[in-house]
């Protein structure tokens, strides 16, 4: 965390930040989602309480409006979270969706339906959370995000770009088991190195872009946005 507030916020800010806490305060976040042919688009705009935003564009196989939106929510809602929030603001323009979620609209579409469940299990873990349509003249810079991710041809997406995959989307899940994160967690725990002194100099080198927070959670930094949790057995089922 304290890497993360080092890159996001400027020197000046950072003693004000450690002292006032910087996790106190609203949390704000714009979301959307776009589809073209070649696949759909979502976004995410979060405002943290110190006047700091992030802002992220996802790449995803093809959408229908609606789970374009409650993906894009769902997606920034976890970031928030992740981040530590406790009291969230979002908004978003879809009419439905911001409905469905507060309960004025029914759902009639069991996929909707899973959509909204996931959501609310999401919402509860706030302390408060309130969700409100915004105009999409007010949402432009979601909307131009998610354009841009729509928009990125497969062969474009670059290491480290952050891929939603909606729940749709079937994929054999003991390739995504992350087992090499152990070396990284011993070295930077313990200094642990390999024998060999190629490899050695290797891990030590690729650790720089790595950290630990207290409870031994490892953490890739990624160049211009939130720390990436690096995921161990047993919890990528849970993250598809």
């Amino acid at each position: 965390m304290a890497n993360f507030v080092s890159a996001l916020v400027p020197e000046e800010e950072k003693e004000l930040l450690f002292k006032a806490g910087m996790l106190s305060g609203v949390w704000t976040l714009f979301t959307d989602g776009a589809s073209n042919v070649k696949g759909s688009g979502l976004s995410i705009v979060l405002k943290l309480p110190t006047g700091s935003v992030i802002r992220q564009s996802i790449k995803t196989s093809k959408l229908t409006n609606n789970e374009r939106e409650y993906e894009a929510m769902i997606a920034g809602l976890e970031l928030a979270k992740g981040l530590g929030a406790e009291v969230i603001e979002t908004k978003c323009d879809s009419l439905l969706v911001v409905n469905q979620v507060n309960g004025s609209f029914e759902v009639r579409d069991d996929r909707m339906q899973r959509y909204l469940d996931k959501l609310q299990m999401i919402l509860h873990r706030f302390k408060e959370w309130m969700l409100d349509r915004v105009p999409q003249e007010r949402n432009s810079e979601a909307d131009a995000l998610a354009n841009l991710g729509s928009s990125i041809e497969e062969n474009d997406i670059f290491p480290g770009t952050v891929i939603q995959l909606s729940m749709s989307v079937e994929i054999n899940s003991t390739s995504l088991t992350w087992v090499w994160r152990n070396k990284y967690i011993d070295y930077l725990k313990i200094g642990k190195l390999p024998a060999d002194p190629k490899e050695s100099k290797t891990l030590q080198t690729k650790a720089a872009r790595f950290s630990l927070d207290e409870k031994g959670t490892l953490y890739r930094r990624t160049f211009d946005g939130p720390l990436a949790v690096c995921l161990g057995p047993g919890d990528t089922d849970y993250v598809l």
